[in-house]
C-alpha cells in the first residue's frame, strides 16, 4: 500500500509562495490607509472651503475663526480647533491675512489660506 500525504519538500514550496503572496499583499493594505487619511482630508478641506464661504456671506465680509469652524459639523470646536466626532481629523483656524486653516488626519495635512479676521 502506497503512503498518502506530503512530503516535506511539498509542505515547505506551499509555505515559500504563501509567503511571497503575503510580501506582496501586505504593502497594498498599508497604503489604503494612507489613501484613506488623504481621501478624509481632501474631504474635510473641502467643507472648510464650504465654510469659509458660508461664513463669509454671514458676516457680510471676513470671518473669524468662530464663524467658520462653527460651519462645520460632525465634531466640535474649543479653541481655534475644530475636532471631528472620531477625535482623529482636526481643523486648525489661524487667524491673519492671509489666515490658514489647516486640514490634519493621520500625518496628512492640507492647509488653505483666506483672510480671517482675529
Amino acid at each position: 500500500m502506497k503512503a498518502k500525504g506530503f512530503t516535506l519538500i511539498e509542505l515547505a514550496i506551499v509555505i515559500v509562495i504563501i509567503g511571497i503572496l503575503v510580501a506582496i499583499a501586505v504593502p497594498r493594505f498599508v497604503d489604503l490607509s494612507d489613501q484613506a487619511n488623504q481621501a478624509n482630508v481632501d474631504a474635510t478641506a473641502a467643507s472648510v472651503r464650504s465654510a469659509y464661504a458660508i461664513a463669509t456671506v454671514e458676516a457680510g465680509g471676513v470671518p473669524n475663526c468662530n464663524q467658520i469652524l462653527g460651519k462645520l459639523d460632525g465634531g466640535s470646536v474649543s479653541a481655534g480647533i475644530w475636532t471631528s466626532t472620531d477625535g482623529k481629523t482636526t481643523v486648525t483656524c489661524t487667524a491673519g491675512t492671509p489666515g490658514s486653516l489647516t486640514v490634519s488626519r493621520g500625518g496628512k495635512t492640507a492647509t488653505l489660506n483666506y483672510n480671517i479676521k482675529p
